[in-house]
């Protein structure tokens, strides 16, 4: 039961920080695009 619990938590980690870095790169992109 803990394994599966520390499998699901990393697969979800992985996820987020693979949804996050394109997300932050879009944010920065357009935060850059209204102050220019």
């Amino acid at each position: 039961m803990r394994r599966i619990a520390t499998v699901l938590f990393a697969t979800v980690a992985l996820l987020t920080t693979a949804l996050a870095a394109p997300a932050a790169a879009i944010g920065i992109d357009l935060g850059a695009g209204i102050t220019l």
